[in-house]
């Protein structure tokens, strides 16, 4: 089903009390127990407050309410060209299965091929259905694929070997 009234565009700093709403949703749909830490603020200063932006971030907006959002952030590889990392590609409940989340989705393809990105990167959990979404699309799970594995350090191991010299 297509929306006569769905408006895929960039988002504004206006956008960020909403936009942190969903990540909330996108938080508790993954049974995240201590959800986000970050606050609409904040994501106004990190993504529209300076000449560099930490991110950038698509929405999807239907009869004026903003029910969907992509958002992603460059990397840079020293193997080959730059990289888009999708941190978040999420459409409330209401609204899925409607095309919202394609339409979000070729938002950022687009701005990936305008920006000539190598690849795009993001990570879903093992039991998350959307992986079909991404795999219908030629996504490639790396896990399966090559040797390479994605680890993490939290605040307090960094603190740790920052301290440890």
């Amino acid at each position: 089903m297509n929306f006569v009234d769905l408006e895929i565009r960039k988002a504004k700093p206006e956008d960020c009390i909403r936009i942190r709403e969903l990540i909330q949703e996108l938080a508790d749909y993954e049974q995240m127990p201590n959800g986000p830490k970050i606050d609409y603020k904040t994501l106004q200063r990190d993504g529209f407050g300076s000449k560099k932006p930490l991110y950038e971030c698509y929405v999807a907006v239907v009869f004026g309410e903003i029910v969907g959002y992509a958002l992603y952030f460059w990397i840079y590889y020293s193997l080959g060209r730059k990289a888009l990392h999708l941190e978040d590609l999420y459409v409330t409940p209401f609204h899925r299965l409607k095309n919202i989340g394609s339409k979000l989705f070729s938002a950022v393809a687009k701005k990936a091929v305008e920006q000539s990105i190598g690849k795009m990167e993001f990570v879903v959990t093992d039991w998350n259905p959307a992986k079909n979404f991404y795999k219908k699309r030629g996504a490639v799970d790396y896990t399966e694929k090559e040797t390479f594995h994605v680890y993490q350090f939290d605040r307090k191991a960094i603190e740790k070997m920052a301290s440890s010299s």
